[in-house]
């Protein structure tokens, strides 16, 4: 009997001594289990270690004086081997654990026999009780589903063949009847000899990743659809966040970039407070802010300004984001509209209306005015005829009611020309002559200390306008800028083409077309702001009174209206002005 490594002692210095603690415990552990399976061997711990015992009992009947009883003992230390046994086991165990967290099941495929030995887990992943059915290759097409079949065989033909499989999903229908997705992993395996015999692998239930997945990509594509709708909105669209105690723009539309930047970079980041201005009514934008900071919604309009200093009047919208009873508001949406445009359309429809009512009015006075008048002058004709060489005084008195009336006549027809009741006819002319001819009519009629400078841009362009009109409309204008300057300095005239961006700041009909740009300026007294907004009204004038009828830009308005064109006013107190008119071009085409 070899015990040294035990007991650290040699056969002869253990020779006839009482059985040590080691040997001691494995007789009782042998008692205890019987001479039989003492015999055969066994397992026991002792003092944190592990030891693999053999028990052997002489018969009693042998036993002499000479030869005692004895007992034969085997013990050999299996501390290092039972470590890694259980090392092993609780390996499988967390292995166990892991594909049951995972979902995933291991399978071996033998290729020979086809022979398919299932984990517990895989069990479980296809709804099964454990070996309740056979694993085979062929019984496993009863639990894929229909349209996944052909490709599950195509799989299993590779790996029989010997081909590895790598993140292979189709679905499976458990046992249970529901529908789920897995994913197969398959490695070789090789025996002693280095030749492949069988595949070893993982089957994983990825239905809920897939579910996440899918779910991931509808919310992808639908916050894709949502960018590209508000990219697309005509409004300006921004995210507000609270920065600082500063509402920030956390997003912009391409709207709002256009309406408030610049160009040169975006307004991601920009404080709102950056789009206030001189003119931005502090007491109104104070209470957006004020809505933000308490997550209320408000509305309001707004003088702002963009990043390039430009002004224009804004409708403004707020409301928060979230805010119910499962979420906090961490956001505002803003919605920004320029109405600018749409404020100085209405203004001009309100203009338009405006003018139409007094030009229907003007027009029917002057037709009874007129029906009076024709009398009166007539008949102080007659009278003048009749008393001229007999009452000179009498005649005299004839002639200025004669004078008076024709007067009050003229008047009358620019009345009837402001309400467009008895317009001329109008036809195709070249603009360039017909704007000479009228500059040159009207200055002739100018007093001597006034200088007219022309600059004519244009060689030929044709226009539909009546002759007469255009000469009344640029005597009107240049012996308003006579006045204006005291009737002395230079009335400055020009004519040229204008399209694009130029059209479109002049606000006409038509941006896209070709038109023609004749200017009137002067350097006289200027027109306020108080005026500027009358000055196209009827019987408004800011000359003395008796010195105008305030008809004369109404009839220019008129006729400009008329050819489907513009007019506009540029102005300064004490620096001069500048009268605009768009007439449109008419082409071949």
């Amino acid at each position: 009997m070899r015990c040294e490594k035990l007991l650290n002692q040699t056969a002869a210095e253990l020779r006839g001594q009482a059985p040590s603690h080691v040997f001691a415990a494995i007789l009782s552990r042998a008692a205890s289990i019987g001479e039989e399976r003492a015999r055969k061997g066994f397992q026991i711990h002792h003092n944190h270690s592990w030891y693999e015992a053999l028990v052997y009992h002489a018969p009693q009947g042998e036993a002499t004086e000479s030869h005692p009883a004895y007992v034969v003992i085997r013990a050999t230390d299996v501390t290092d081997r039972k470590s890694a046994e259980f090392q092993l086991l609780e390996s499988e165990a967390r292995l166990e654990e892991a594909t049951r967290i995972a979902k995933m099941g291991t399978y071996k495929l033998y290729w020979d026999t086809m022979k398919v030995i299932w984990s517990h887990q895989m069990f479980e992943i296809h709804g099964l009780a454990a070996d309740s059915v056979d694993p085979s290759a062929e019984a496993y097409n009863n639990f894929v589903h229909p349209e996944d079949l052909e490709k599950v065989r195509g799989m299993v033909k590779g790996l029989v063949s010997g081909r590895e499989v790598a993140g292979t999903e189709y679905r499976i229908i458990r046992g249970d009847g529901k529908i789920r997705w897995v994913t197969v992993e398959g490695r070789v395996l090789f025996d002693v000899e280095g030749r492949p015999y069988a595949t070893f692998g993982t089957v994983q239930d990825v239905t809920d990743i897939k579910r996440r997945e899918e779910r991931l990509r509808d919310l992808v594509s639908r916050n894709e659809l949502l960018t590209e709708a508000l990219q697309a909105s005509p409004s300006g669209v921004a995210v507000i966040t609270v920065q600082g105690g500063q509402p920030t723009i956390f997003y912009a539309n391409a709207a709002l970039e256009q309406i408030a930047g610049d160009g040169s970079g975006s307004l991601i980041g920009t404080a709102l407070h950056s789009l206030t201005g001189e003119n931005t009514d502090a007491a109104e934008f104070d209470a957006l802010v004020d809505a933000i900071s308490h997550n209320q919604p408000f509305a309001c309009e707004l003088c702002l300004y963009g990043l390039d200093g430009e002004e224009f009047l804004s409708q403004v919208e707020v409301a928060p984001v979230g805010g119910d009873a499962d979420r906090q508001v961490v956001a505002h949406t803003l919605i920004l509209r320029d109405i600018t445009e749409d404020r100085r359309q209405a203004e001009a429809m309100m203009e338009s209306q405006k003018m139409e009512a007094l030009g229907k009015l003007a027009g029917g006075v002057a037709h009874e005015i007129n029906n009076l008048l024709q009398p009166i002058i007539t008949l102080s004709d007659l009278g003048y005829e009749v008393t001229e060489s007999k009452d000179e005084k009498l005649s005299k008195y004839f002639n200025v009611i004669t004078r008076s009336g024709r007067k009050a006549r003229e008047i009358v027809r620019q009345v009837l020309t402001f309400s467009r009741q008895d317009a001329p006819a109008s036809s195709f002319h070249d603009i360039c002559h017909l704007l000479m001819d009228a500059v040159q009519l009207a200055q002739s009629g100018l007093p001597p200390g006034v200088d007219v400078a022309s600059q004519i841009d244009v060689e030929q362009g044709r226009v539909l306008v009546n002759p007469t009109q255009v000469s009344q409309v640029v005597i009107n204008l240049m012996r308003n800028a006579a006045d204006a300057m005291g009737n002395k300095g230079e009335v400055r005239v020009g004519l040229r083409r204008i399209s694009g961006e130029e059209a479109a700041d002049a606000h006409l009909d038509d941006p896209a077309g070709s038109w023609f740009l004749l200017s009137v300026s002067d350097s006289g007294v200027g027109i306020d702001e108080d005026a500027r907004g009358r000055i196209f009204d009827p019987f408004f004038t800011t000359k003395p009174v008796g010195q105008g009828t305030g008809l004369g830009l109404s009839v220019v308005y008129s006729i400009v209206l008329g050819w489907r064109g513009s007019i506009d006013i540029e102005s300064e107190v004490d620096q001069g002005t500048t009268v605009m008119v768009c007439i449109p071009e008419y082409t071949d085409d």
